[in-house]
């Protein structure tokens, strides 16, 4: 007995003395800035300029190691960097502008730091909509945590004052059909896996994000 509770011990001990890597997903409204126009997929090691020019000076350099990322003057965790991480493969960074092929990201939240950055495709960067559409189509959406729960309504077009259809507070899927504005046509299937076809707000006019596609 006192052999299989040592080997309980040891087991026990090597798996939380090895390094765990988390996923990165926001799951809260002030997770993502309300200036956001969209999202950049970012590579290991990545230069920030202070300006949206290749003769612009270099102002950080940021580069992951291992489980955490390394810039000039800190060390960061994967989620004060990007807003989604999966895998530690799939990572993204909030974009608030664009110029010319440039992209101005937020690469440290920890100490509120922004600037520009070229990538070297394109099509790294989403939009917004077009980020929703094609994570949310994929694997679904939800709420974030603190969204109230009198928001969380189901309407029978894409503007406030169409008829509420239905209200939930527990939902198991939201399945995306297409985004309407700050608005998405959706199946919601909730607790009692009853499903309900409507409209949801997934942006507030001010450009809080109420819900956020999942991304696995």
């Amino acid at each position: 007995m006192k052999r299989m509770l040592f080997k309980v011990f040891l087991l026990f001990s090597l798996t939380f003395a090895l390094p765990v890597f988390a996923d990165v997903m926001p799951y809260y409204s002030s997770s993502i800035s309300e200036y956001t126009i969209g999202f950049l997929q970012m590579p290991n090691t990545f230069k920030v300029y202070l300006y949206p020019r290749n003769d612009s000076t270099v102002v950080d350099t940021v580069s992951l190691d291992g489980y955490v990322l390394k810039t000039s003057g800190d060390t960061l965790e994967p989620n004060e960097v990007y807003v989604v991480q999966v895998d530690n493969k799939i990572s993204y960074c909030i974009v608030v502008d664009e110029q010319d092929g440039w992209y101005k990201i937020l690469y440290d939240k920890k100490n509120n730091k922004f600037g520009w950055v070229k990538p070297d495709d394109d099509n790294d960067f989403l939009r917004l909509r077009e980020f929703y559409s094609f994570y949310g189509k994929m694997f679904g959406l939800y709420y974030m945590k603190n969204v109230d729960y009198r928001k969380r309504g189901l309407y029978s077009g894409a503007y406030e004052q169409s008829q509420k259809i239905d209200g939930f507070t527990m939902v198991k899927r939201i399945k995306l059909h297409k985004i309407s504005g700050n608005w998405a046509l959706v199946t919601v299937i909730d607790v009692g896996s009853k499903p309900k076809i409507g409209y949801i707000r997934w942006r507030e006019d001010n450009g809080t994000i109420l819900v956020f596609p999942k991304i696995k």
